[in-house]
């Protein structure tokens, strides 16, 4: 008699333990995916998506470039001789064009069940050359207009100018808007609760 006591108080434990362990695991699991009856889409949720796709919305345009550089002093007009310097400058650079998501405006009509993504204008954010890949050729110096660490300099920002400018009359940044835009939709959908009960609009 004692031992069927014994085995029922054991057995009533053990189902407490595994009721507890379904509890707390059911509590667990609605804590980590919030789940709720009335869920909503709050701004911040938009724009902690959106910080997060900072990378997936930047179009990268890698290119190499070769240019050259002559200068000479000049008197009335006329070149003066043995004052000409030049080199020729051979390089390869990566733009990134995108929009900076940080200043993107979300506005959410709860009522109407929309969301509206406002993005900032394109730009380059950022232009970096690569190293590694610089080389001169066909240096030419002159004692009387000695080429300078400051010729170099002033003619590397305006040679990435020319380049920006190049990329951009190319459609660079055109193209960038239009996967940002893409980019946005595709991140922001991928939320099943935008998907399936918000209009979403990205501009």
């Amino acid at each position: 008699m004692n031992k069927n006591k014994s085995k029922f108080k054991q057995g009533l434990i053990s189902a407490i333990i595994v009721a507890s362990l379904i509890l707390l695991t059911f509590f667990t699991a609605k804590s980590i995916f919030n789940v709720e009856e009335d869920t909503k889409i709050s701004s911040e949720t938009v724009e902690s998506a959106l910080k997060e796709a900072k990378e997936l919305t930047t179009l990268k345009y890698h290119y190499k470039n070769i240019a050259s550089f002559e200068n000479s002093q000049q008197f009335h007009g006329m070149t003066i001789p043995f004052t000409t310097k030049r080199f020729l400058y051979t390089y390869e650079g990566e733009i990134h064009a995108g929009v900076d998501l940080d200043q993107a405006k979300v506005n959410i009509n709860q009522e109407a069940k929309s969301i509206s993504v406002t993005l900032p204008k394109t730009k380059i954010l950022s232009h970096d050359i690569d190293e590694d890949s610089v080389m001169f050729y066909d240096e030419k110096n002159s004692i009387f207009n000695p080429l300078e660490l400051e010729d170099y300099s002033n003619f590397r920002k305006e040679e990435e100018a020319k380049v920006e400018k190049k990329a951009i009359d190319k459609g660079l940044l055109k193209e960038a808007k239009d996967q940002t835009l893409k980019a946005v939709k595709e991140i922001l959908l991928l939320n099943p609760i935008i998907e399936e009960e918000y209009t979403l609009t990205v501009k």
